[in-house]
């Protein structure tokens, strides 16, 4: 199976045909684990929109202009130099190998993408059983990642109203100074002097030195999360560390980023340029909430995660083992990964969904942007629609995934496919998958739900499920079914935004809460949610 899939193997000659149902590319990054032609080299690419030469029956030779290919997708005329690198339907280019692992500015070797820092809040709230579950956590995902992934390099730093990473080698404490917590630029440069101190270690040649050290965790003071973030981002930068877990059960509310008071520099403004800076770093950040009765703004914690494909969890003492396991085996089949749609003139794209607001309005503006870290579960959509009518009986649309591989290798999956054009709407609803839809209409909810606007999210899916069901009594059997299926399961996404919006009109709008961290967390996940998540959600009710 391809890494691409459509809605539907014929796609509308004009917009006027099925222009009730989107017409969705999705995206499946778990074929990234999957073998298929690998080529050492760089693919050769249209000067002009980027798209790869496809097969060697493209090239033409003429006296004036030399070897040279028409692009298939915008055809444009390129001249060949060089070797030939001809990209196929499905192909795997590895165009720069592992890089040297040493940093360059302080001359330490970095952990090559292979590492896992924690950040843990030990602030007086997370006494008793809060801190007790989180060592309990910790220790089980340290005997995971010794046993399945013993190379991984562990970070961590302790934040209250102090931040100390460790050197994990000795147990050295090393203090971020609390005169740089105002700034990010003085965190930064604080952390960059301390840098040849902190020590990431091997989990499988260390496993017990860490378990001591995680028990050694006291709780004391506030909650200064802001400047743990910004030393985390360069400790990250600086070794190439690859996933930041964070782990709080209280509102920030010291140095940068707090989110009590008078701040020069706004909270939520602060978590999002930080996140832009990990996503460019390719570093995924991960959010733990620990319900404990009081709000932590996860909305506003939640813009790291959602600007770098990291994850986010709202869970009890008792729930936590189940997320940091999930986190500590999960697998990234790319790093620092960019998308790059390309399709012919003529179509455009309408809309994007499973990947953060930001990079969705660049990809509608640009047709390519860095997205951040992809796993297993990973899917990204576009809505791609014809502008004008199309006159040619078929469209090729390319997908191209430049990613960092677990090696440190830089790749690029490229994928090609063929569409059927049709001027009739029985020939689309013929091949129509509305699982593909129905998953890029419940990522937009959730996108929707995530930025506070959940009627409109719930508007969205009631819009398409009614679309579907005027459709359905002239769909083939076969289609028929799969309708249903998709109307199952957007039943029960739409039913739970709406006790969402029952639940958040009994909030004061200015408090935080429990009740509203638990709802952010839900939409961002449901922001994210793949069709293997959505259908085997419907498939057990």
């Amino acid at each position: 199976m391809s890494m691409l899939r459509t809605s539907s193997e014929a796609f509308p000659a004009s917009k006027d045909i099925m222009s009730d149902i989107p017409y969705v590319l999705r995206v499946e990054f778990s074929h990234l684990a999957h073998e298929t032609t690998k080529i050492v080299g760089k693919p050769i690419a249209c000067h002009k929109c980027n798209g790869f030469l496809l097969s060697l029956d493209q090239i033409q030779e003429d006296p004036k202009v030399g070897k040279h290919f028409i692009c298939p997708f915008c055809g444009t005329l390129n001249i060949i130099e060089g070797e030939i690198v001809v990209a196929g339907t499905d192909t795997d280019f590895v165009i720069e190998p592992p890089k040297d692992t040493t940093d360059t500015d302080t001359g330490v070797p970095s952990t090559g993408g292979k590492s896992f820092l924690a950040l843990i809040d030990v602030s007086g709230s997370m006494s008793g059983a809060n801190l007790a579950a989180v060592k309990r956590s910790l220790n089980t995902s340290i005997d995971s990642l010794a046993a399945n992934a013993p190379e991984t390099m562990f970070g961590l730093i302790e934040f209250e109203s102090t931040v100390v990473s460790r050197n994990l080698e000795t147990g050295e404490a090393i203090t971020l100074p609390h005169d740089s917590f105002a700034s990010l630029n003085a965190i930064m440069e604080s952390t960059k002097k301390l840098l040849d101190k902190i020590k990431l270690v091997n989990v499988g040649k260390n496993k017990d030195s860490l378990k001591g050290h995680i028990q050694a965790l006291r709780d004391q003071g506030g909650t200064a999360l802001g400047p743990a973030a910004a030393m985390a981002f360069v400790i990250a930068k600086h070794r190439d560390v690859g996933r930041i877990v964070l782990l709080t059960d209280g509102l920030a509310n010291e140095g940068i980023g707090a989110l009590e008071g008078y701040q020069v520099t706004p909270a939520s403004k602060y978590y999002e340029d930080l996140g832009k800076m990990f996503l460019d770093i390719g570093a995924a950040v991960d959010v733990v909430g620990i319900a404990s009765g009081r709000g932590m703004e996860l909305k506003t914690l939640g813009l790291l995660p959602e600007a770098t494909g990291g994850q986010m969890y709202y869970v009890t003492p008792n729930e936590l083992d189940r997320s940091l396991s999930e986190l500590a085996g999960a697998s990234m089949l790319g790093r620092d990964v960019e998308v790059r749609l390309v399709t012919p003139p003529g179509i455009t794209i309408k809309d994007a969904s499973g990947v953060s607001r930001a990079v969705v309005e660049t990809l509608k503006k640009e047709g390519h942007s860095k997205i951040g870290v992809v796993g297993e579960d990973h899917e990204l959509y576009f809505e791609i629609a014809p502008e004008t009518e199309i006159k040619e009986s078929e469209v090729p649309i390319q997908i191209q995934v430049t990613y960092t591989d677990e090696a440190g290798a830089r790749r690029v999956r490229a994928v090609t496919t063929k569409l059927k054009v049709s001027k009739k709407e029985d020939e689309i609803m013929a091949t129509l998958d509305p699982t593909v839809g129905a998953t890029f209409v419940t990522q937009k909810a959730g996108e929707e739900s995530f930025g506070g606007n959940r009627e409109k999210g719930r508007k969205r899916i009631a819009s398409f499920r009614s679309a579907l069901r005027k459709k359905a009594g002239a769909a083939p059997k076969s289609v028929q079914a799969m309708l249903e299926r998709a109307d199952r399961a957007l039943d029960s996404e739409e039913k739970e935004i709406q006790r969402q919006e029952l639940k958040m009109r009994e909030l004061l709008p200015s408090a935080p809460s429990g009740a509203a961290d638990e709802a952010f967390t839900q939409n961002l996940a449901q922001m994210k949610r793949s069709s293997k998540r959505l259908f085997s959600d419907e498939d057990e009710e």
